[in-house]
């Protein structure tokens, strides 16, 4: 249980307004606004559940050579070959030489917001809903941006993407199938799946001959309750501006995509000037795809649009 889960509406209210001008209620302001603003992150970042973010501090960190920030360095395992030898045969030799990249580190940080005191103490509902609705849901649409921008470029060198025929509209086991030999055929496994909920909705409505009767049936009555889909991992999105229907993504497991990093822990600070509150959250993430081919795209062309909702621009 959070420390925001302990308290009530009313008191968590009065101590973000209330105590706010003593030095020890700010603390226990920032602590309680930190360990809410920690919890949603985990929540509702796509690229969280995709990449699980792991914790590091200054002491994991390097210097860059090439700009003032921090970076981290990663090594990548390198290939191994084995060969079969008569009774007197020697191996091969081969010096082995480590590759490594490197992950800079940048801060993502929300609109510094500030409300008047007599307005915030007018809510009847927790303070930590206008930090969701303001800061957090903020800082993870530019964490899920910054991680679609890596693996589209990505995909863009490899050349993974596959493009369904004229005629298919919609998300269905055959294409999604397609979709991962790009992963399966390349040495890996595919581990997760991210998708619009526009092509989540699709696929849950195929004939029963494709899904099987049964699922059909259990799907019409209770809907789908499963988080895998053909074994796989299932990470459905609402973010039309970063994922459109249409567009489905698959990915190897993390330890073969690449790394998330938190510096220390994501950042949160309230303060009171007169009756002015203020208050800014912020954290410095590093990203970096350690294996470009460990993911590929689907693009559905004709995907059939929501008449008044959304219009694919793809279609013909």
């Amino acid at each position: 249980m959070s420390y925001v889960d302990s308290i009530d509406t009313a008191t968590f209210n009065h101590l973000f307004v209330s105590k706010l001008d003593t030095e020890d209620g700010i603390q226990k302001a920032a602590q309680a606004g930190g360990a809410f603003i920690r919890e949603k992150l985990r929540e509702v970042s796509f690229v969280r559940k995709i990449l699980p973010p792991q914790v590091v501090t200054k002491v994991d960190l390097q210097r860059s050579v090439n700009h003032d920030t921090l970076v981290k360095i990663d090594d990548i395992e390198p290939r191994s070959a084995a060969m079969v030898l008569n009774f007197r045969g020697k191996p091969t030799n081969r010096y082995i030489v480590g590759q490594r990249f490197e992950i800079p580190f940048f801060k993502i940080s929300s609109e510094k917001f500030s409300k008047n005191e007599a307005e915030l103490m007018a809510y009847n509902f927790p303070i930590t809903k206008v930090i969701e609705d303001n800061s957090i849901k903020d800082i993870q649409y530019q964490e899920d941006s910054k991680f679609l921008e890596y693996i589209n470029a990505a995909i863009a060198i490899t050349g993974k993407s596959v493009v369904t025929p004229t005629g298919i509209t919609r998300f269905d086991r055959i294409n999604f199938t397609q979709l991962c030999k790009m992963i399966d055929g390349d040495e890996l496994a595919v581990g997760c799946v991210l998708c619009h909920k526009v092509d989540y909705d699709d696929f849950l409505v195929q004939d029963g001959w494709k899904i099987g009767t049964d699922l059909a049936g259990e799907i019409t009555v209770n809907g789908y309750k499963y988080n895998t889909i053909l074994g796989h991992k299932l990470v459905v999105s609402i973010k039309t501006g970063l994922i459109q229907p249409g567009t489905v993504y698959v990915f190897a497991d993390p330890k073969y995509l690449g790394n998330f990093y938190v510096l220390n822990d994501t950042k949160f600070f309230i303060k009171k000037e007169a009756d002015m509150i203020s208050w800014q959250s912020w954290e410095l993430v590093g990203l970096g795809m350690g294996n470009i081919r460990g993911t590929a795209k689907l693009t559905i062309l004709d995907v059939e649009s929501i008449p008044g909702v959304w219009t694919n621009p793809y279609h013909t």
